[in-house]
């Protein structure tokens, strides 16, 4: 008997971080959920260059660079209540560096903060991970930043 696998929708987002506060967005469609900047895969796209088109459509910065994967995870979108069933998400977070530059919010999003690893449980996010990706954002940029301190 043949298997059956699932077939997945990939969504990226990025982890931005200055002054020791993560930017998380909120949604203009969805009051009170919060999310990061990024987002599907557009079709015939690839990796970096399809995170480097969301991250200038939604925060209108062109130039950062990407230090890399922080976590990922996968999950099932729900048509209903029963969270088991649904659309398949691959969700990965990127760690970015821009420091300087304005953040320009599009349409998609009504506001933005600048939250503190400690405020992040206060947060209702609409990827289940959320929380746990930006916290390994935090770890992530601090290793980072002590390997380039000892250089």
């Amino acid at each position: 008997m043949p298997k059956e696998f699932e077939k997945f929708i990939i969504s990226q987002v990025a982890v931005l971080i200055r002054d020791e506060k993560c930017l998380i967005l909120e949604f203009s469609d969805m009051p009170g959920r919060w999310g990061l900047p990024g987002g599907r895969l557009d079709v015939g796209e690839v990796g970096e260059p399809a995170l480097r088109r969301e991250i200038e459509e939604e925060l209108g910065l062109a130039n950062f660079e990407n230090l890399g994967v922080v976590d990922y995870e996968t999950w099932h979108i729900p048509r209903s209540t029963d969270m088991k069933t649904g659309t398949p998400l691959c969700g990965i977070a990127n760690l970015i560096e821009n420091d300087e530059d304005e953040i320009k919010l599009s349409h998609e999003h009504s506001q933005l903060k600048w939250a503190t690893e400690d405020e992040l449980e206060n947060y209702d996010f609409v990827w289940p991970p959320a929380a746990r990706m930006l916290k390994k954002g935090f770890a992530y940029k601090k290793l980072l930043d002590q390997a380039n301190e000892g250089k």
